[in-house]
């Protein structure tokens, strides 16, 4: 009896030690931690994830805000589900020096500053140890984009379901650590929906209060028509540096429940640029309107990649180059929509002192390039993107391109009038990838010439790697790009466009029918073959 006493004793004993060793509580060590510029040894924002050594689990740290907040969410919450996670979930923002807590057990710690800097990484033992300060130091690439004036912003973001106080942090926060130079927040109507949107609580305009962190905030409106809920309708366009609201901010009863279609996107853009702001087409080839608008030159930006899944991005050939060779000027460029889901961006020069007013004029004249990994230099004849290049006859002339970034995008393509005609590998320099090319060209049509990535590698956040530079264009004794066959495209696409709104939109007078078919009509009448 005794014997089995004892036995029960100590089996009770090694149960409860165990017990207590699960429950403890992890033992912490307190890390003072910060980025700096590897050249000038000065804190600089920017990201930064933890591993325990050996091992793919990543660690939280709850003492910084994560990287990946609302990605993937919108959706999902509508319909009461959890987001899945991705790579983006296991980053940190590190806006500044900062003390946080990590497990006192060997770590594998890497960090980043916005596209511009190499990744950097290092192992640290904190077993045993109550508190350390630990320096990552990134080493920046060695390209001119400050020097010659690139800046990058997000044309497109909303935030959904964040306090005031939760997105005013957000808003503080990451844009700095992503090295934007702008950032523009839209407010928009989904009535059923307009609750949960919190950028909607922002006025119009300049967000002067987010400016000291260094990144330029306004606030425009993203103005759109839907013929049914969740259909293509007449497009959404984006309104930036508008002065006030511009009504009604949805059209359609297919988005606000009630009314009718005949009000034009066209009656928006031509009051968003009375205001002295600028419209960009969104949502890559969404849109009855889309190719109207382009062929009226009210609409002069597309935003490629911004708010469609990486399994549904158009190919550029598509539809983007059909604009470029039927003679339109398109610039390129691109956001985000729902969070900062990814690095994307747009890069453009701006002339003079960098300003809201600044930036959108050099976007709006093809100083542009979009990306979420590579960084691009290109010029022909010695005139940069967006420039036009002027020959009296057929010539050859010097070009010459870069592409340079921290994840390896593969390929760097020479593009003209739609079809690469070049390829150049990347190589590994240092941290950090680089193609580049300095030669002669021969040109005997009128032409566009572009740069643009092709790559199987994601971003760290785990998005498809993309990039491509707005053109430089060629003229021929004063004769520029003018492809019938594209034309007639686009062309046909109007005319089609035109048939689904005669057909399928609702109008309460044929004055409406009619100012609404008008766009169509001045569209035809602009491309002529």
């Amino acid at each position: 009896m005794n014997r089995q006493r004892l036995l029960f004793i100590s089996w009770v004993l090694a149960v409860l030690t165990i017990y207590s060793q699960c429950s403890a509580p992890e033992q912490q060590c307190l890390v003072k931690i910060s980025l700096v510029d590897k050249v000038t040894q000065h804190p600089i924002p920017g990201v930064i994830r933890c591993f325990l050594e050996g091992t793919s689990k990543a660690i939280p740290i709850n003492e910084l805000l994560a990287r990946g907040q609302g990605v993937g969410s919108v959706a999902l919450q509508q319909q009461g589900k959890l987001p899945p996670r991705r790579s983006i979930h296991d980053w940190y923002v590190l806006p500044y020096p900062k003390e946080i807590l990590l497990p006192q057990k060997s770590i594998y710690l890497e960090g980043f500053s916005g596209l511009e800097t190499e990744k950097s990484a290092l192992s640290i033992d904190l077993r045993g140890k109550k508190q350390v300060t630990i320096t990552l130091s990134v080493q920046a690439f060695k390209n001119q984009l400050r020097q010659e004036n690139w800046y990058g912003g997000n044309t497109h973001l909303h935030l959904f379901k964040l306090s005031k106080d939760e997105s005013d942090r957000y808003l503080q926060e990451i844009p700095r650590a992503d090295r934007l130079d702008l950032l523009f927040t839209s407010y928009l109507i989904r009535p059923s929906e307009d609750l949960h949107y919190i950028t909607n609580q922002y006025p119009i305009g300049d967000l002067k209060e987010f400016w000291k962190t260094g990144v330029l905030l306004n606030q425009g409106e993203e103005h759109r028509h839907n013929l049914e809920p969740f259909s293509e309708g007449y497009g959404h366009v984006m309104l930036l540096n508008i002065k006030k609201l511009i009504e009604p901010v949805s059209i359609g009863p297919g988005i606000t429940g009630s009314g009718n279609d005949g009000i034009p996107l066209q009656t928006g853009i031509n009051e968003t640029h009375r205001q002295g702001g600028t419209a960009i087409w969104c949502h890559n080839t969404h849109g009855l309107e889309r190719v109207a608008s382009f062929a009226n030159k009210t609409v002069r930006i597309q935003n490629i990649f911004d708010g469609y899944s990486p399994d549904n991005y158009p190919r550029y050939e598509d539809t983007f180059y059909h604009y470029l060779n039927a003679g339109l000027r398109i610039s390129f460029s691109t956001g985000t929509d729902w969070f900062l889901s990814d690095f994307s961006r747009v890069y453009t020069q701006v002339n003079g002192d960098l300003s809201i007013e600044n930036w959108l004029e050099a976007l709006w004249k093809g100083r542009s390039f979009i990306t979420n990994g590579p960084l691009f230099h290109f010029q022909v004849a010695d005139q940069n993107i967006g420039e036009t290049v002027s020959l009296d006859k057929a010539q050859t002339i010097k070009i010459e391109g870069r592409a340079l970034g921290r994840v390896d995008f593969e390929k760097l393509e020479l593009i003209k009038n739609g079809n690469v005609i070049q390829q150049f590998s990347s190589q590994k320099e240092d941290q950090h990838f680089i193609a580049n090319f300095n030669q002669t060209l021969q040109l005997n049509n009128p032409s566009w010439l572009a740069l643009r990535v092709s790559s199987n590698t994601t971003t760290e956040y785990g998005f498809p790697i993309f990039g491509h530079t707005s053109p430089i264009y060629i003229n021929i004794a004063e004769k520029s790009v003018h492809q019938p066959s594209a034309v007639a495209l686009l062309r046909k696409q109007i005319e089609k466009n035109k048939q689904i709104v005669a057909q399928k939109a609702l109008f309460a007078t044929s004055q409406e029918r009619e100012m609404v078919l008008k766009v169509y009509d001045q569209g035809l009448q602009a491309l002529q073959p």
